[in-house]
């Protein structure tokens, strides 16, 4: 399955793919490689648990991976004012200026849609990241 096809199982907009999105999905490398390596550096535990106590993440530590990674945003403003609030020619070249630089974040994302009130951007981060790691890392995203 192609990078499109995952985002599109995901997202059900009209999205517009970069032209390197499959490139970025193919540098993952194998999902079934990186699923093996995992579980042998990451053990299953002994018993299925439900208990607290502790380990309290050990049902998430079973499930081992996660698979197809996505994260969709939106972007609704260009600095104080909303893009539903431009005019139309300030908004289409806003979006346009927003667009072209969508590369300049440290993950670059694979697709957007643009809307008339706002844009949808769409990331592919992994196709398999461990459950504890993921658990781990998202805590950035919390602000």
């Amino acid at each position: 399955m192609t990078v499109i096809e995952k985002a599109q199982k995901y997202y059900k907009g009209n999205l517009s793919f970069f032209d390197d999105a499959q490139e970025q999905y193919k540098h993952l490398g194998s999902v079934l490689d990186k699923e093996k390596r995992l579980m042998e550096i990451c053990p299953f535990g002994d018993e299925i648990s439900d208990s607290n106590g502790e380990n309290d993440f050990a049902v998430l530590d079973d499930v081992n991976t996660l698979k197809n990674v996505m994260v969709f945003a939106e972007i609704n403003r260009y600095r104080e004012t909303l893009l539903a609030d431009m005019p139309e020619d300030e908004r289409r070249k806003v979006t346009r200026l927003i667009i072209n630089n969508l590369d300049k974040f440290h993950v670059k994302p694979v697709a957007f849609e643009v809307k008339e009130d706002a844009i949808v951007v769409a990331w592919y981060l992994n196709s398999v990241i461990n459950t504890f790691r993921f658990s781990d890392n998202i805590e950035a995203l919390v602000d």
